[in-house]
């Protein structure tokens, strides 16, 4: 019980080391962040989940930024964010008569239409995220690049950057050991 929540506690710290110090690119990080918007607005309950999920593995992309920073999104749309989402879609989806004949299209795709775009929540999300991604993308691309330019050389060298490395090692380890006794238990 101990061990697992030691292996908590520091992967945190590890992940963002190893997000900063890998070749990564910005974009790749950029994307990963923006898909954990997406996750963060998404109500976690419908079918549009398993899409993101899927695109989430398939697709090229920063994985721990989009889980570091899923639970800040999910933390906006939960306080309030759900409200203008709402408006949003039930603006796009009902008061805005222009855009009926494009929604009778859009949610008549063949796998559009088992995605709940015909409610006015999912559909306010979807756009909501789609429109803020944009300015996302570029804003986390231009930051991650100069975090990475700046501080790679300043926190290679510290001594608590070298800690957590080798805490990561440590835990890799732990985990091995932790395999090798429940198959021996067997």
């Amino acid at each position: 019980m101990g061990c697992i929540f030691l292996n908590k506690l520091i992967a945190l710290p590890v992940a963002i080391v190893n997000l900063l110090e890998g070749n990564i690119s910005p974009r790749e990080i950029a994307f990963g962040v923006c898909l954990g918007m997406f996750f963060g607005f998404t109500p976690l309950n419908g079918p549009m989940t398993i899409f993101l999920f899927v695109f989430f593995l398939l697709f090229r992309l920063n994985r721990i930024a989009t889980l570091l920073t899923l639970p800040v999104f999910k933390i906006f749309y939960v306080s309030g964010m759900y409200h203008l989402t709402e408006k949003v879609g039930g603006y796009l989806l009902i008061d805005a008569d222009y855009l009926t004949g494009f929604w009778s299209w859009w949610c008549g795709l063949p796998v559009i239409a088992y995605m709940d775009m015909h409610n006015t929540l999912v559909a306010g999300w979807f756009c909501t995220a789609l429109a803020l991604s944009f300015p996302l993308f570029f804003v986390t691309a231009i930051v991650a690049q100069r975090m990475q330019h700046v501080y790679a050389k300043q926190y290679q060298h510290a001594a608590f950057v070298g800690w957590i490395k080798k805490a990561g090692s440590f835990l890799r380890v732990i985990h091995i050991g932790q395999k090798i006794k429940d198959r021996m238990d067997k």
